[in-house]
């Protein structure tokens, strides 16, 4: 399995990190990406788990949009 490219986060540092900025738990991290929780928790798993799985790049880009949605708000507010 191929591995984060150099500098690039591990699939579950940017999971880790997208929940951290949301603020938000596990399951509704999920929830609000449209992956089921159990999905979630096998993504977010070490590499060299069995139970890991790569996310898929549709998953990646609906967390990428919370994530830049919540970044829209807190600017708003800000301004």
């Amino acid at each position: 399995m191929k591995g984060p490219a150099a500098g690039e986060p591990s699939q579950r540092e940017y999971l880790q990190g997208a929940k951290a900025t949301l603020g938000l738990t596990w399951d509704a991290l999920a929830l609000g990406a449209g992956i089921s929780p159990r999905a979630l928790k096998n993504y977010r798993m070490p590499e060299h788990s069995r139970d890991h799985r790569r996310m898929p790049s549709l998953a990646r880009r609906a967390i990428d949009q919370l994530v830049s949605v919540h970044a829209k708000k807190i600017r708003k507010k800000a301004a």
